[in-house]
């Protein structure tokens, strides 16, 4: 007489659970998949601070300013121009403008203090002035915008000349933020902008032509 088969179930071995992963490869694999969160998270945030940097640096404005008496096709022209080297846009905010060390707050106070006074204007001989007469200016990058011209003409060469001899005593100084509110004064006499906190109007020496 046959006795029936009696299966004894097997022990696993230590380290091993029911059917499961080893314990330790189960160990690993968390590990493995904590480290491979925090470096993603890492280069995430590398990767966002980089965009920002890369954001900033492409709104980022460079301006320069001041006299000079000669357009780039050779026309006698004395002006007062802004020009942004940058390639973001600035928001130029204050401009003074001296002769001699004194503030000069018009055209017209710009060639009297230069020349003397009855010089400026429309009449015989007079220099007349085309002006750009907002308080405040925004400058594309690589753009630029004229504060006032002063073209010669048959009419006024003498004064003009007079103005023109002038030139090295007048002198600028502005200030203009990016759009990330980032501000710099330039100072004509000075090679490069000096960061600030912020620009500051000063209504009583603002030069408005």
């Amino acid at each position: 007489m046959e006795s029936p088969d009696v299966h004894t179930p097997h022990a696993h071995p230590p380290g091993h659970g029911g059917g499961g992963l080893p314990r330790w490869l189960e160990l690993t694999l968390a590990i493995s998949a904590l480290v491979t969160s925090v470096a993603s998270i890492a280069l995430a945030v590398k990767h966002g601070d980089t965009m920002e940097k890369l954001v900033v640096a492409n709104s980022f404005p460079y301006m320069q300013g001041g006299f000079s008496d000669m357009t780039p096709d050779g026309r006698d022209v004395l002006s007062l121009d802004l020009l942004n080297r940058g390639v973001g846009p600035a928001h130029e905010t204050s401009l003074f403008v001296t002769v001699d060390g004194h503030y000069v707050r018009s055209s017209e106070e710009l060639i009297t203090a230069s020349i003397g006074p009855g010089k400026s204007g429309h009449g015989p001989g007079q220099l007349a002035t085309l002006k750009n007469s907002v308080p405040t200016r925004f400058i594309p990058g690589g753009q630029q915008q004229f504060v006032l011209s002063i073209a010669k003409t048959a009419d006024n060469a003498a004064n003009w000349d007079l103005l023109q001899k002038a030139q090295p005593r007048m002198s600028t100084e502005f200030c203009y933020c990016s759009v990330f509110h980032e501000c710099w004064r330039v100072v004509e006499k000075e090679l490069d902008p000096v960061p600030v906190k912020a620009c500051v109007r000063d209504e009583k020496r603002e030069f408005t032509p």
